[in-house]
């Protein structure tokens, strides 16, 4: 393979520059309040990972730190941890299943390659950072609305869930006429 044909891509914890504070609150409040929905590897990683890098006050293991706590001090972990911030965006894709396969069908009928639904992404070495201009993420949530009319899910669930499983942040957007030309 040439140097000209790798794949670049930028760490999980990258995400954090298209999120906003309150929903980076959000999603880590649903992960850690449905740790037994998750599969006992996700849980057990992300009680690890919690317990060995965050210090709170008055805990010698922050894992014992009451549930609030933990979720008010998870953020700067999930900033700047890419095995972290993947393992919570796996989790918390997989509690919303109508939503993945949604997002799946969608991309994969406006051409992307994709991983296969089940695949554990967490596992994948990063985001790719090539995305398609035509599929904004305003485009991507009225696909989802269009297809999907019962489906009740906020504007940033579909924008995070289309960059958990497209694996792909925004970062060098390109029209398909520019992708062919190269």
């Amino acid at each position: 393979m040439s140097d000209e044909k790798k794949i670049q891509v930028l760490p999980f914890h990258a995400v954090n520059e298209f999120m906003r504070d309150d929903y980076r609150l959000d999603v880590l409040q649903e992960v850690f309040t449905s740790l037994d929905q998750c599969t006992s590897l996700q849980k057990q990683l992300i009680t690890r990972m919690f317990a060995k890098n965050v210090n709170i006050p008055g805990f010698r293991n922050s894992g014992q730190a009451p549930l609030a706590i933990k979720i008010k001090n998870s953020p700067t972990l999930f900033e700047r941890s890419h095995e972290f911030s993947g393992t919570v965006m796996e989790c918390w894709s997989n509690l919303h299943p109508k939503l993945k396969s949604a997002m799946h069908i969608l991309l994969t009928d406006r051409g992307w390659t994709l991983e296969p639904l089940d695949a554990d992404r967490c596992l994948l070495s990063g985001f790719q950072i090539d995305w398609p201009k035509t599929d904004n993420f305003e485009s991507l949530i009225n696909g989802i609305h269009e297809s999907n009319p019962d489906l009740k899910e906020s504007d940033d669930n579909i924008s995070l869930m289309a960059v958990w499983v497209g694996n792909k942040l925004p970062y060098n957007l390109f029209s398909e006429d520019e992708n062919k030309a190269e």
